[in-house]
């Protein structure tokens, strides 16, 4: 007599090792979807992070580098309008194709914190043929150009007196107090949350190119070329 075979099913430790081995698996897939998902994160925050400073840095170097050197009577004697400080700038300029049309006015260069949010922001008023000093544009009308901004570091390249003859003269210095001439080159250095640093800004003014001043990034200074060298 033949007996029929019989049939088991899965035993109880079958099942527990099958069990376990799904959720092993889905341990895994799940991890690597989650790591997909925070390196396109974070892929997507690095594109985001350039194209705002890189967008910025553009508007700033063409804004700044026309800034006038203006002063508040037809007189030598009289201060020029521009006040330039290590945390922000107020500078005398046209206003630029971008923001509006035509016009001249009060301009400043700087951070802006609250509660909720710390923005880098120009802000901008009107001129008054009345004032005797640089205005307080802390109240004035904003226009933000960058949010998460943590620090706003600015420095002033000093050509000297006599930046022809003497080039080598030139220094570095954290605020302009010097209200016969500009600053050759406006250097600007931006902080992110985080602790995120832009690639560091160098505006020459425009007006200060009259002198032949070309920025020599290795040595950190302003290279005046003489006749000989034109």
């Amino acid at each position: 007599m033949i007996r029929a075979r019989q049939q088991h099913g899965f035993t109880l430790i079958e099942l527990i090792a099958a069990i376990t081995l799904l959720a092993v698996l889905t341990t895994i897939l799940m991890g690597t979807v989650r790591g997909a998902e925070r390196s396109t994160s974070a892929a997507n925050d690095v594109v985001e992070r350039t194209e705002q400073y890189a967008r910025t840095q553009a508007f700033l170097r063409e804004h700044i580098s026309g800034v006038l050197p203006m002063r508040w009577r037809r007189e030598v004697s009289q201060p020029l309008k521009f006040n330039g400080k290590s945390s922000n700038l107020t500078y005398f300029a046209p206003v630029t194709s971008q923001i509006a049309e035509g016009g001249v006015m009060w301009w400043q260069l700087a951070v802006a914190k609250s509660q909720q949010k710390s923005q880098l922001v120009l802000r901008r008023q009107a001129a008054d043929p009345d004032e005797k000093s640089v205005p307080d544009l802390a109240a004035a009308e904003p226009i933000v150009l960058a949010d998460n901004i943590d620090a706003l570091s600015i420095s002033y390249f000093d050509a000297g007196d006599d930046p022809l003859n003497n080039p080598d003269a030139g220094t570095w210095v954290e605020s302009w107090d010097e209200n016969a001439r500009m600053p050759s080159i406006i250097a600007i250095r931006v902080t992110e949350t985080g602790d995120k640093r832009w690639p560091d800004l160098y505006i020459p003014v425009k007006l200060s190119q009259a002198l032949g001043c070309n920025f020599d990034y290795q040595r950190q200074r302003c290279i005046i070329q003489t006749g000989a060298n034109r």
